[in-house]
């Protein structure tokens, strides 16, 4: 992986690759924190004698406080350093990860969640401006790929160790296990050379640190093509608030068949950002998002003719968008942090706040009253589907960052 020219920041403490490894394994249990509990919502819906809308808040204010500790740890990170935010995340993320555990309430998981959620969010950003801190060129396009692999590796192991965990134990114990995992990564990442020395930090106020991350949003080319990478995430996001009622609930199999369910579908995802460097190697990044739009549209049809016949069914009906949804972040990832370097922390902060707070549409648009969650989904990729494709041809006419897009030959 390493090539010198590629490396802007070495790790002489730990080695580049540990270094890398470490913020990829962090990021995985991060992910899986959010879908690890998905097993457990039926039994928590039971539990707790709340409606499934109510219960959902657990998820989209999780998503919601995500976002803020993204807006917030970014340039914060940018004033004072990536370890120190990035300690104080870990902080707020494993207290009250393992608070979760004496949940008696929805509403006490409901707060205990999101304040652990705004630390992983800081972990997210922070940890994102790192990567960005540390690599250039074709090894920072890799890296970042296998890192957005490592955010889909959680989900891929999330609901069947949660099954597990049901099964043997109880819900409680599925936090305990999230903050134990976490330790070892997070110590790794702190023991770490500091990746935004004090020379390259910013000198205003961190109110005002946090305002400028707030002004990348207005930049046009940062906000269309945002844009298009948040929506085309929403279905994504649906499926993970409603899954487990289809799978479960409308189609009456285990927790544990879920799980290999669920693990599948995270499984062809965990690929799709491999995907997305294989199509920019014989073509262009903007030919990939045309694919990922293609691929939202497929699910949508196949939802509704097939999706509902029968669980093999419905999870090859989700194939598309779950496809789409790994390479969109990848590649979107990799070209606005490649645009907006010289403000690492602030791009990344940006950007993880807009696929988590446009994630909270999704998740909340899943639970609404639709008589049928498979039918919802359907609606909602064709109407993502539309949208970003509202966007794309903006994009494109206007040639907005079409060298990056397209390439220099482009005409």
């Amino acid at each position: 992986m390493k090539k010198v020219k590629d490396v802007i920041m070495d790790q002489p403490k730990l080695g580049i690759n540990v270094f890398a490894g470490s913020i990829m394994v962090l990021t995985a249990v991060v992910w899986m924190a959010l879908d690890i509990y998905l097993p457990a919502l039926p039994i928590l819906k039971e539990e707790f004698k709340v409606s499934a809308t109510y219960l959902n808040l657990t998820l989209t204010a999780g998503i919601i406080a995500t976002a803020i500790g993204t807006l917030i740890g970014g340039p914060m990170s940018d004033k004072y350093g990536r370890k120190p935010v990035f300690a104080s995340g870990v902080g707020l993320s494993l207290l009250f990860t393992f608070l979760c555990t004496f949940a008696g309430s929805v509403d006490f998981l409901i707060v205990v969640r999101g304040l652990a959620s705004l630390g992983n969010g800081i972990i997210l950003t922070v940890t994102t401006a790192m990567i960005k801190d540390t690599f250039s060129g074709r090894t920072f396009k890799n890296v970042m790929t296998v890192l957005q692999s490592a955010a889909i590796i959680g989900p891929i192991l999330a609901p069947s160790v949660g099954s597990v965990i049901i099964t043997w134990l109880s819900w409680r114990w599925l936090f305990v296990f999230i903050a134990v995992v976490s330790v070892v990564p997070a110590a790794l990442i702190l023991f770490a050379r500091e990746t935004w020395p004090e020379g390259k930090r910013i000198s205003d106020s961190a109110l005002k640190a946090v305002s400028d991350t707030l002004h990348t949003a207005g930049d046009k080319p940062f906000a269309l093509f945002a844009g298009v990478m948040a929506v085309l995430t929403i279905p994504m996001w649906a499926y993970i608030s409603v899954c487990s009622y289809i799978y479960i609930t409308d189609f009456g199999i285990s927790n544990m068949q879920y799980g290999i369910f669920y693990a599948l579908g995270a499984g062809v995802s965990c690929i799709s950002p491999f995907l997305y460097m294989v199509i920019t190697r014989h073509s262009s990044t903007g030919r990939a998002c045309e694919v990922c739009l293609g691929l939202i549209l497929l699910s949508g049809v196949m939802l509704i003719a097939v999706g509902g016949r029968a669980p093999v069914l419905f999870l090859l009906s989700t194939l598309p968008f779950i496809i789409a949804e790994g390479m969109i972040r990848a590649l979107g990832m990799v070209v606005l942090l490649e645009q907006y370097s010289h403000v690492a922390g602030a791009a990344s902060a940006m950007i993880n706040f807009v696929l988590n707070l446009i994630g909270t549409v999704g998740a909340s648009l899943a639970t609404l009253d639709w008589g049928s969650y498979i039918t919802a989904l359907a609606v909602i990729c064709l109407g993502c589907m539309a949208a970003a494709l509202l966007l794309w041809i903006i994009i494109v006419r206007q040639k907005i960052m079409e060298e990056r897009l397209f390439g220099p030959s482009r005409r």
